[in-house]
């Protein structure tokens, strides 16, 4: 398959296949096929607006960005006062985000990608700051703690809790 889209008006029409067969007929027979249009192969006006169509066709296809303006929205500027238009050719990733960043921007689009889901990265338990890990303590607490192990050992050797007496 003949690649058209990096050829030149003049290897269309002046170039030949090895069999013989012109580029001409069947960029011709390729056109009409993708278009469905009816042309007039002796026009050379003709010939031009069609070739030009067939690689902006193309290329539009190609396209790495999954952003698509809406027509009325082509060759829109970037941000107020910018000299930069943007329109589907030469949308970027960027542009994209500058144009969705505007109030509504999603009104300037027909096509955005799929949202992707995130999954929620792991955290990593916090460090303690100083002033958290050094507590200050009452001195009721501090007796409560010194009290509590005293209970326990009593407990467990089996003698009455000296906080019952």
């Amino acid at each position: 398959m003949l690649d058209f889209t990096k050829m030149d008006i003049n290897t269309i029409v002046t170039g030949k296949r090895s069999d013989g067969v012109r580029y001409l007929q069947l960029f011709w027979q390729e056109y009409t096929s993708i278009f469905n249009e009816k042309v007039n192969p002796g026009c050379p006006i003709c010939l031009t607006t069609c070739v030009n169509k067939y690689k902006k066709y193309f290329n539009e296809m190609a396209s790495e960005t999954q952003y698509k303006l809406k027509p009325k929205y082509e060759n829109i500027p970037l941000r107020f006062g910018s000299s930069v238009l943007v329109n589907n050719s030469n949308i970027t990733e960027e542009y994209a985000k500058e144009l969705l960043a505007r109030p509504n921007g999603e009104r300037f689009f027909s096509q955005l990608p799929e949202p992707t889901i995130q999954e929620p990265k792991e955290e990593k338990p916090q460090r303690k700051k100083r002033s958290q890990a050094k507590k200050k303590t009452t001195v009721d607490e501090a007796a409560q703690q010194q009290a509590e192990p005293k209970a326990q050992q009593a407990q467990e050797e089996g003698l009455p809790n000296a906080e019952q007496q």
